[in-house]
């Protein structure tokens, strides 16, 4: 056996070291939050446990039997404990590294507990003294060597033989493992020798140095294991992350920012005739309005790839310009032949229905061309160039392309232009309200309310009629806020009538679908009204037909919170849309609005006359308000105040008034409004 002093000094150097190495893995642990780690850190500590034990209870007070027997059996069952405790945490650190668990699981506790278990009886059974005492004592050994080696052999068989291995650390940890329970199997043989000869090998004196060696070599080579598999780790969410700033993700296809850079180099490689399709869904607006944005992103979705099995060899691969737009690159163009085929195909690629959710959707794609040679010689002018063909594709209906031409871009400018004054046009007051009066018919024409009017009152260009930048507001997002804005200007002056004049006459207001549909809009509204003073009466919201029919759902649940608050609310334009006659019982709206375009029919027109006496007629049965605009005529009047409609609007009585002269008339307490236009210019 081993001199008292060398095996002193191995047992004490083994421990040290298991306990280092118990508080590395530790720290890792809660730096990395791997539960692997915190596994293999118990079974260290616990190992540093044992050595201690082990050395006190056989080479000082058990070997001369001087310690009492309850002393004996305390050490040896923490001994025993100990180890076998190290043993199953070791094998629950490998377990959890192989299969790549993030948290403790209480199925493998059992085998730990087991373990425990198996230590405390070890300690029980072959603590006693006696003739058979060093027998007893290389029984309990050898055991836990022979138990040691097969799960520290079976450990390094896991680690070489995992699935997700990746690189060199985990094989070196393998290997260590494997050698660590190959010294222990050398020393379960090494006992057994000593227990049937009764002498020791010339080597057993060396056998703690081994042990030393392997010990350190199994935990640091989980270190290295470590370090290494955090790097390959931080790799790949290195890679990922590149991925995301050049990739779209639902897609798949090269974002925007990666499409600048490999057009730059397309441009900068070659000199052959380049061309960019840029392409866009006519519908996006509407199904993400209608639908919800899972269903556009499934169509997007298929749109890329329909478009990635139509590409060509050669081509470059489509690329996402924003959320629903695409990009493909034309690197090899011989003629503007092959560019109004490849568009054509494409168009008629997109107008095969899409099914998604169980329903069939048909959507049509307008598609913008520029050409480098032409048109741009950089990759940010080629986009804009693609951008504003594709625009106006747009424009003209959709379901078409259509080539980049030098007038759009003086186009793009000038609208441009307008669109940085519109930001500035609520800032400045340079959005005011006129005034159209309503009258109610069979009371001699008596001003009943007025129709608020936007304008923009341009500093160069003068008075702006809305059919000029409402396109534009939409597009830069600012109808809401242009909405609020009128009802603001509204609602103050409606208020200021009744303070100044004593006139409690209603003032009618235009809603965009789009905060008619914001289900927040009627808590605007309060709120406005709750600012301004204004009694609900005297404010009726106008909402276009079409606005209303494109969702009969939402537009219920809209209408019945606004008309909740006591608002009054009007169904304008109708007539232009579909399916009105159907929805309109179910409605919870006040009135209707007879769009203009049926005024001049009714008096040349019979047919349409019946239709229109017929709408009155069932409106009227359903409790409805009919206000009639576009009034012109005497004939006109004669005719619509024959059908007793409600409230008329019209030229005959009075062109669209600025605030001045609305204030004028109400001063001179002049409610009846004649049967003739204002003299003045018309608004």
């Amino acid at each position: 056996m081993p001199s008292f002093a060398l095996d002193l000094t191995l047992y004490t150097t083994q421990a040290v070291v298991a306990l280092v190495l118990a508080a590395l893995l530790l720290h890792y642990h809660r730096v990395f939050g791997l539960v692997s780690l915190l596994q293999w850190s118990r079974s260290f500590a616990l190992l540093a446990v044992h050595l201690v034990t082990a050395w006190y209870g056989i080479y000082w007070h058990l070997d001369n039997e001087t310690a009492p027997m309850a002393v004996q059996l305390l050490v040896a069952a923490v001994s025993q404990v100990a180890v076998y405790g190290h043993l199953g945490f070791a094998a629950l650190g490998a377990r959890t590294s192989v299969h790549g668990l993030r948290k403790d699981d209480p199925v493998p506790g059992r085998v730990l507990y087991g373990a425990l278990a198996l230590g405390l009886v070890c300690a029980l059974a072959w603590s006693q003294t006696g003739d058979a005492h060093m027998q007893r004592l290389f029984m309990r050994v050898g055991l836990r060597y022979l138990l040691g080696g097969t799960c520290f052999i079976a450990i390094a068989v896991a680690l070489w033989r995992q699935p997700n291995r990746e690189g060199l650390g985990v094989r070196v940890a393998a290997v260590a493992m494997g050698l660590f329970g190959l010294q222990m199997l050398h020393v379960w043989a090494v006992y057994l020798w000593e227990l049937k000869h009764a002498s020791s090998l010339p080597w057993s004196a060396f056998i703690g140095i081994f042990s030393l060696v392997t010990e350190m070599f199994a935990g640091f080579s989980l270190l290295i294991w470590l370090l290494e598999d955090e790097r390959n780790r931080a790799n790949r969410t290195d890679s990922a992350l590149k991925r995301l700033r050049d990739f779209d993700a639902i897609t798949g296809f090269p974002n925007r920012r990666r499409l600048l850079s490999d057009l730059t180099t397309l441009l900068r490689q070659t000199n052959q005739r380049t061309a960019l399709l840029l392409l866009r869904l006519d519908q996006a607006d509407t199904l993400s309005g209608s639908y919800g944005v899972v269903v556009l992103e499934t169509v997007m979705a298929e749109t890329a790839n329909r478009l990635e099995q139509h590409a060509r060899p050669g081509w470059p691969r489509p690329a996402r310009l924003s959320d629903t737009r695409f990009v493909q690159t034309l690197p090899r163009v011989t003629s503007n032949a092959e560019l109004t085929a490849i568009a054509n195909d494409l168009l008629a690629t997109l107008r095969i229905p899409f099914y998604v959710a169980g329903q069939e959707l048909s959507l049509s794609a307008s598609i913008g061309i520029a050409l480098a040679a032409t048109d741009s010689g950089n990759a940010e002018g080629l986009i804009a160039a693609a951008e504003a063909a594709g625009q106006r594709a747009h424009d003209e209906g959709g379901n078409r392309f259509q080539y980049f031409s030098s007038e759009m871009n003086t186009l793009a400018l000038t609208k441009l232009g307008l669109l940085g004054e519109l930001r500035q046009a609520f800032t400045r007051g340079e959005l005011v309200l006129y005034y159209q009066p309503l009258v109610a018919a069979g009371f001699g024409n008596r001003l009943s309310g007025v129709e608020a009017l936007a304008r923009w009152q341009h500093p160069q260009r003068g008075l702006l009629l809305p059919e000029m930048f409402i396109e534009e507001l939409e597009q830069l997002g600012m109808i809401e806020e242009f909405d609020r804005h009128v009802l603001a200007i509204a609602c103050r002056e409606a208020q200021d009538w009744q303070q100044r004049y004593g006139s409690e006459i209603s003032v009618s207001v235009n809603i965009s679908t789009r905060s008619f549909q914001n289900q927040h809009f009627a808590e605007l509204v309060r709120s406005l009204l709750k600012e301004c003073g204004l009694a609900p009466s005297r404010l009726e919201l106008e909402v276009v037909e079409s606005g209303a029919m494109d969702d009969p759902a939402r537009a219920i649940q809209s209408l019945s919170r606004l008309r909740a608050l006591g608002v009054r609310v009007m169904l304008d334009d109708f007539g232009t849309g579909y399916s009105s006659l159907s929805y309109l019982r179910e409605l919870p709206v006040d009135g209707l609005k007879i769009d203009r375009s049926f005024v001049d029919d009714v008096i040349e027109r019979p047919r349409d006359a019946a239709i229109v006496a017929a709408t009155i007629t069932l409106a009227h049965s359903l409790g409805l308000e009919v206000v009639v605009e576009g009034i012109e005529t005497e004939p006109q009047l004669a005719w619509f105040s024959a059908q007793k409609v409600d409230r008329l609007q019209g030229f005959l009585f009075s062109p669209p008034l600025d605030r001045d002269a609305l204030r004028q008339r109400l001063a001179g307490r002049d409610a009846t409004l004649p049967r003739a236009p204002d003299s003045g210019p018309v608004v």
